[in-house]
């Protein structure tokens, strides 16, 4: 197999991973996930909160009802832009976030990532979560047998406006209702994504209270009905939710699956919850060693889609207070900050079958921008360090290559000697492969070997948002787009025709060839519409192979040369005896 055939099925097969990837999202039928026999009666509470008539409301003259629910559950998905009526009681900047927390249920209901750009040098940044045009939140509550604060009940707070520089902050609501308190405290740091949440009941009444905290995230889908492009960055990324322990590891259902699987169960140890979509998530970490971890889809809701997590209830004296702590989680999926807000939060980075290639590569491309302070350089120096790992193989390769190149006048002969008769043309010239000691398979295994390297580099540079819009030099401004000029497709077109001229194409008739002359331009041209990170790694790697190529095949005319004069020589010296 010649060198040029190599290149187009490494190409080959992965863009028919791509096209396997994209099969599984449209056609693959779920499994059933099993599901409890029962539910708690939290839980139970909790639905009845979320029906349009809800069974428990606040009931304490001194809090006024909302005039309108904010559910709107009868709401299409498809009308996300019809806003609620949602009254924000607080807004808090930091320099990392802007948040806004709600009334109702003292909900974040709005998150922008101030240090992420929706685009290239704009104004306007990634917006996370809102309760507008597309819906995504996050409440907490308690539920018991005697009394229930839900995410409907009214909060209040005199810190409208907190401003989050140098020291971290604390959000203090309240709500009241029979002799009882609840302060949900959020403790916002300057630096970091994560928000403390603590929940503090203070029980003045005269009964003791049997409380579970529960804690949920919600939203639309702004993906649905959409048609991206093939090479759209985000398009093969996992949207949906996510949840973890350290005995089950992690699991995720994307949206769709949603729709049709409900999980109820029990989780242990390290247990957390997430909303998860491209470079972004929501992820709520409970202090419970035990929680009930559920999901929900509710069609023609505003927010159709929820996981939450309710735990174990705990009791609250009369004349007591007892708190429940949990941490959220809302921003980037940063792999060296997130295992330090809770173990497994990383696997939120989805690199799918190829995470145990993936996750050493990023490591390593880590590194190496640790030492050279930008991600193109830390992708070229990566593209060397592969190159050198699979330099014997290549080298084999190549070697190969260069005597089936040496070979190919003779095939050529036989072609046209035997070209009315293909069975005996093949037989031939497998004859004189095994004659010269050529394999024509030699240059397959490399190649093999190198595919899943190559798609778990795909994955890190599609997955990682520490790539997301990182400048490389001159035109290149940002990694995680195409490039604009069209330079990099077109080295690598320059790189793959060199290439073709020092491979051999036994057996090929004309048409055949034209084909693959064409093949370096077609591939270049889709190319162009992939991420410049992606394309740099492609272009650099057919460029280093071309040179190897060049040399070893220098290398072995050489020889095969001085091997001939030589042999003249020997010949010439016994005919002067003679």
């Amino acid at each position: 197999m010649n060198n040029q055939k190599n290149i187009y099925l490494i190409i080959m097969m992965f863009l028919g991973f791509l096209l396997y990837v994209q099969w599984q999202k449209d056609y693959h039928q779920p499994q059933e996930t099993a599901v409890a026999d029962s539910t708690t009666s939290s839980a139970q509470l909790i639905d009845q909160v979320d029906t349009p008539n809800p069974v428990t409301e606040p009931n304490s003259a001194d809090i006024p009802k909302p005039t309108q629910s904010s559910e709107q559950s009868q709401m299409p998905e498809n009308q996300a832009q019809v806003a609620e009526t949602i009254q924000v009681i607080s807004t808090v900047d930091t320099p990392l976030l802007k948040l806004q927390f709600s009334d109702q249920g003292g909900a974040l209901v709005y998150a922008e990532l101030k240090q992420y750009p929706l685009k290239k040098n704009e104004d306007k940044n990634v917006i996370l979560m809102d309760y507008r045009e597309q819906p995504y939140r996050a409440e907490s509550g308690l539920v018991g047998n005697e009394l229930n604060f839900t995410h409907q009940d009214i909060f209040y707070t005199e810190q409208n406006q907190l401003k989050v520089s140098n020291q971290p902050v604390d959000l203090v609501m309240t709500s009241q209702k029979n002799g009882v308190t609840l302060e949900k405290t959020y403790h916002i740091q300057p630096d970091s994504y994560e928000i403390k949440l603590t929940q503090r009941v203070i029980n003045q009444s005269e009964n003791n209270l049997s409380l579970s905290d529960y804690q949920q995230i919600k939203r639309n889908n702004p993906w649905k009905n959409a048609s991206p492009s093939f090479t759209d960055a985000g398009r093969y990324s996992f949207k949906g939710v996510g949840y973890f322990d350290i005995e089950n590891g992690y699991e995720t259902l994307d949206f769709e699956d949603l729709q049709e699987e409900k999980i109820n169960k029990t989780m242990g140890p390290g247990a957390w919850i997430a909303m998860v979509q491209h470079y972004f998530f929501t992820g709520i970490i409970p202090e419970a060693e035990q929680v009930s971890v559920q999901t929900q889809y509710t069609a023609g809701s505003r927010y159709p889609y929820l996981i939450r997590y309710i735990a174990p209830a705990k009791t609250v004296t009369s004349g007591g207070q007892t708190d429940f702590h949990s941490t959220w989680f809302v921003g980037p999926k940063l792999q060296d900050e997130l295992p330090q807000v809770a173990r497994g939060l990383d696997l939120t980075v989805d690199y799918g079958v190829f995470t145990a290639i993936s996750k050493p590569l990023f490591w390593l491309l880590e590194k190496i921008h640790g030492f050279v302070g930008n991600w193109g350089w830390a992708i070229v120096l990566l593209t060397i360090l592969i190159k050198l790992v699979f330099f014997k193989l290549s080298e084999a390769q190549y070697k190969s290559m260069a005597r089936m190149r040496k070979l190919q006048p003779r095939i050529q002969t036989l072609k046209e000697r035997y070209k009315d008769d293909k069975p005996k043309f093949n037989q031939e010239m497998m004859a004189l492969y095994q004659k010269e000691k050529v394999n024509p398979l030699g240059g397959c295994l490399p190649i093999l070997i190198q595919i899943p390297v190559f798609i778990a580099l795909y994955w890190v540079l599609l997955e990682s948002v520490e790539l997301r819009q990182a400048p490389f030099i001159l035109w290149i401004q940002d990694l995680s787009s195409p490039d604009p000029y069209f330079i990099l497709p077109a080295i690598n077109a320059i790189a793959m025709v060199m290439t073709q001229r020092l491979s051999p194409t036994p057996g090929m008739d004309p048409m055949q060839q034209k084909i693959m002359k064409f093949m370096p331009i077609a591939f270049s041209i889709m190319f162009a519409f992939f991420q410049a990170g992606l394309v740099l790694y492609w272009a650099l790697n057919s460029v280093l192979s071309l040179g190897q190529q060049w040399v070893i095949t220098r290398r072995i005319e050489a020889q095969d040369s001085g091997q001939t004069v030589k042999t003249k020589k020997i010949d010439k010296n016994k005919d002067n005896k003679n």
